[in-house]
């Protein structure tokens, strides 16, 4: 089982474990941010794909979306899954400012 991460140590990176997050052990609830970076690394004993897939399965039921995946310095062990959650809607009429 993975150790659990915190909004505030997720909040420090704007990164969270795929892992810790699969196994109930991310708390996204305090996260301040809309974007999010989601890791998956050797540590799965799932293919890296399949965890960033699975991953944007969970946090869609939250509203948050699959931006890009990315392959961080070529590397063969670890995939980047990169999330965004919707803006914050403004009141009708206004113009946000």
């Amino acid at each position: 089982m993975s150790a659990f991460q915190s909004p505030q140590e997720i909040a420090q990176t704007r990164e969270v474990s795929a892992l810790a997050l699969l196994q109930g052990q991310a708390d996204l609830r305090g996260y301040p941010y809309r974007h999010l970076g989601v890791l998956a690394d050797s540590n799965l004993s799932i293919p890296l794909q399949s965890a960033i897939l699975m991953a944007a399965e969970l946090l869609s039921q939250y509203g948050w979306e699959l931006v890009s995946v990315a392959n961080p310095y070529h590397s063969v062990g670890a995939l980047v899954g990169f999330f965004r959650r919707p803006a914050p809607s403004t009141p009708s009429g206004t113009n946000g400012n």
